[in-house]
């Protein structure tokens, strides 16, 4: 082997370790504790309550949750009237699973294990994804609430 073909190899090993590196970077970047900023209105109100859990091996919970939903007048989450327990469905969802950053951190996928919405259970869901400081927004594939979807944006906390 001459130099030059040494070289390219060594340089050609380089930029794969280099990436390889930038995606646990990405991985690793992403992960922390999130409180909503923005979501879609229509299911959660204008003060949504929130929090998103990604840890930096690879998973997650989601839950989110409308300001104000009422309180069971019987005080057992069994015994809520027809009233109450649809208004905690329609204003709230959680889902856990597993989670990768994919595509040179571009898209977060969420592998989804259970869901208050029964219909997300075991599906997987790629979506896109920025990440400015410690503002995390990914725009959603598929719409829980039947709405168009539209970008969820978090806040690291600190």
């Amino acid at each position: 082997m001459n130099k030059r073909t040494a070289l390219a190899v060594m340089a050609a090993a380089f930029l794969l370790v280099a990436a390889a590196s930038a995606d646990a970077q990405t991985m690793k970047s992403v992960a922390g504790n999130y409180t909503i900023m923005k979501i879609d209105a229509t299911a959660y109100g204008p003060n949504p309550r929130g929090l998103m859990i990604l840890t930096p091996d690879g998973h997650y919970s989601i839950n989110l949750a409308a300001a104000g939903l009422p309180k069971f007048a019987a005080n057992s989450r069994l015994k809520g009237t027809a009233a109450e327990n649809e208004a905690v469905v329609h204003g709230s969802l959680f889902h856990y699973g597993t989670y990768t950053i994919d595509d040179g951190g571009k898209y977060i996928t969420f592998n989804i294990q259970a869901s208050t919405f029964p219909n997300f259970d075991g599906t997987v869901q790629k979506r896109a994804l920025t990440l400015k400081g410690d503002e995390l927004t990914y725009v959603p594939t598929v719409a829980s609430a039947g709405t168009p979807p539209s970008p969820v944006v978090w806040k690291r906390i600190k």
